[in-house]
């Protein structure tokens, strides 16, 4: 636009002039990061970003726009301590807190890594920062640890520090877990790893105190193609000689193998499993919505950028029709409108179903507003929960030993060799369709309790918690009734009624 000196209202009007199925009728062009409602949130949020790219603090940032945070988190009874080293991804935000929710006992350990010259350049760093803290809150901040990685910038200014902030997370880590009679720690990695989780051990192994809470230790991750290709050998060895000394199996969350190639639709991503998560977010966080959005706008926009090189399904190709239609939407885009434009896309039929299916969903999202974000990291908190609540669910069968792939950013469990002793969870076959739902209520509604504004509504959002656990302990008992029953067990219903009373009485 700078070399060409053409205004961007210019181009959207010629837009819009050679393609009027791009706007409504009487409409002018769409908006450009947010939809319209969310308008005032959206304002303050942009300047909250504003002043966190600047270098301002956190918790000032939010203070100084009148944007509220959320309520102060109500710890777990018996928890474990939680070290989580993140990318600050729309998925890693909802991850953490959940789990933190879900069961952290501790203020928790979290350790940002960024790339501030490749994935998060521009205001992408600063809006991840806007986004996590909209969702944990000053705790979140307080404890906040910002690291780079081999090869990479350093983080900016504001967040750099004397110390390696890996040591800085071990010493903190080892601190919370040894306090009194001793807590369980549980350590997420669901970031590239870039040498950082190498520092972590050198860090752990150096404090008297790690072998003691080795044996209290859990180590769980999310095994995305692209966190593996960001982690060094050095990194798959440390992992694997942390969990050689926790005694436990390192559980590998890998998508296509949880979902069984996404078994149930709804699996695919956020958007699928939860459609009104943007309805929810509205209700009980409604800044947290702008600073979603406003992110998403800007990160996720690449991967529908009109010159992307996997736009299109293959063996695809536009009509001379289509492909003015495409050009003339794609002006909004270049013009800074990527709600115009995938809205354009989106209402014109034959050319949307012949972009990349995996793409779909991005188009959509942009076009009617709903959050996008993959489902990814979201799988470690659902393990945690569908194990306690709704083992019926999952499975753990695929254990062995793990194998990574580092130039394709796979892993794998094989029976032989391996780096170290790991399980890759599974839905169970042949789940039922009420599953989706089940993980769907999981998430969403401890998440409402976690970004939650008022107590009115985290009291509220906590009922619905209890209710799905009483729910999830119902569908798992009558289960076990007609397993008693097929199997003519003596006096089968009375010892089901009584595991049913049992499990009710827990439950509540």
């Amino acid at each position: 636009l700078k070399a060409a000196s053409v205004p961007a209202t210019r181009l959207q009007k010629a837009a819009v002039a050679a393609a009027p199925w791009i706007c409504p009728q009487g409409g002018g062009p769409f908006p450009t990061g947010t939809m319209a409602q969310d308008a005032p949130h959206a304002s303050a949020i942009e300047r909250v970003v504003g002043a966190v790219d600047k270098g301002a603090p956190l918790v000032e940032a939010f203070r100084e726009q009148g944007v509220p945070l959320p309520l102060q988190r109500k710890r777990s009874q018996r928890g474990p301590v939680l070290l989580m080293y993140t990318d600050l991804e729309a998925d890693d935000v909802v991850t953490t807190a959940c789990l933190l929710q879900h069961m952290g006992s501790t203020p928790p350990v979290v350790v940002f890594a960024c790339d501030t010259k490749g994935k998060d350049a521009g205001t992408i760093f600063a809006k991840k920062l806007t986004m996590a803290t909209a969702a944990l809150g000053e705790e979140f901040a307080k404890e906040l640890l910002v690291v780079s990685g081999e090869g990479l910038a350093p983080p900016p200014d504001a967040y750099a520090s004397q110390r390696c902030n890996m040591e800085v997370a071990a010493e903190r880590t080892l601190e919370r877990a040894s306090a009194g009679q001793g807590l369980d720690l549980l350590i997420a990695v669901i970031a590239p790893g870039w040498g950082n989780i190498a520092k972590l051990l050198a860090a752990l192994r150096k404090r008297p105190d790690w072998e003691a809470v080795a044996r209290r230790t859990e180590i769980t991750m999310y095994s995305g193609s692209f966190n593996i290709r960001g982690m060094t050998k050095e990194d798959a060895a440390a992992l694997a000689e942390m969990t050689q000394v926790t005694g436990c199996k390192l559980q590998d969350n890998a998508h296509f193998i949880w979902t069984r190639k996404d078994v149930l639709p709804e699996l695919r991503d956020m958007p699928s499993l939860m459609p009104d998560l943007d309805k929810m977010l509205a209700k009980e966080n409604p800044h947290l919505l702008a600073a979603w959005r406003t992110f998403g706008t800007e990160f996720y926009a690449h991967l529908v950028d009109p010159r992307h090189k996997n736009l299109w399904a293959k063996d695809t190709a536009l009509t001379d029709e289509e492909r003015a239609a495409f050009d003339a939407a794609s002006a909004l885009y270049d013009a800074g409108d990527v709600v115009g434009y995938c809205k354009g896309i989106l209402q014109h039929d034959a050319i949307f179903q012949k972009v990349a299916h995996y793409k779909r969903g991005s188009v959509r999202c942009f076009a009617t507003g709903m959050l996008d974000g993959p489902l990814c990291d979201c799988l470690v908190f659902l393990t945690r929960w569908v194990e306690m609540h709704a083992p019926q669910l999952i499975t753990f069968e695929n254990s062995g030993a793990w194998d990574v792939d580092f130039e394709k950013g796979f892993t794998g469990i094989k029976q032989d060799g391996g780096l170290c002793p790991a399980v890759q969870p599974m839905i169970a076959a042949d789940p039922p369709r009420k599953a989706a739902k089940t993980l769907a209520n999981a998430v969403m509604d401890t998440l409402a309790v976690a970004i939650s504004l008022s107590e009115q509504g985290r009291e509220a959002a906590q009922i619905r918690v209890r209710l799905a656990e009483i729910d999830t302990e119902a569908a798992r008992l009558l289960a076990r009734l007609k397993v008693l029953q097929e199997e003519q067990v003596q006096d089968a219903e009375a010892v089901s009624l009584a595991e049913l009373a049992a499990g009710f009485g827990e439950a509540m």
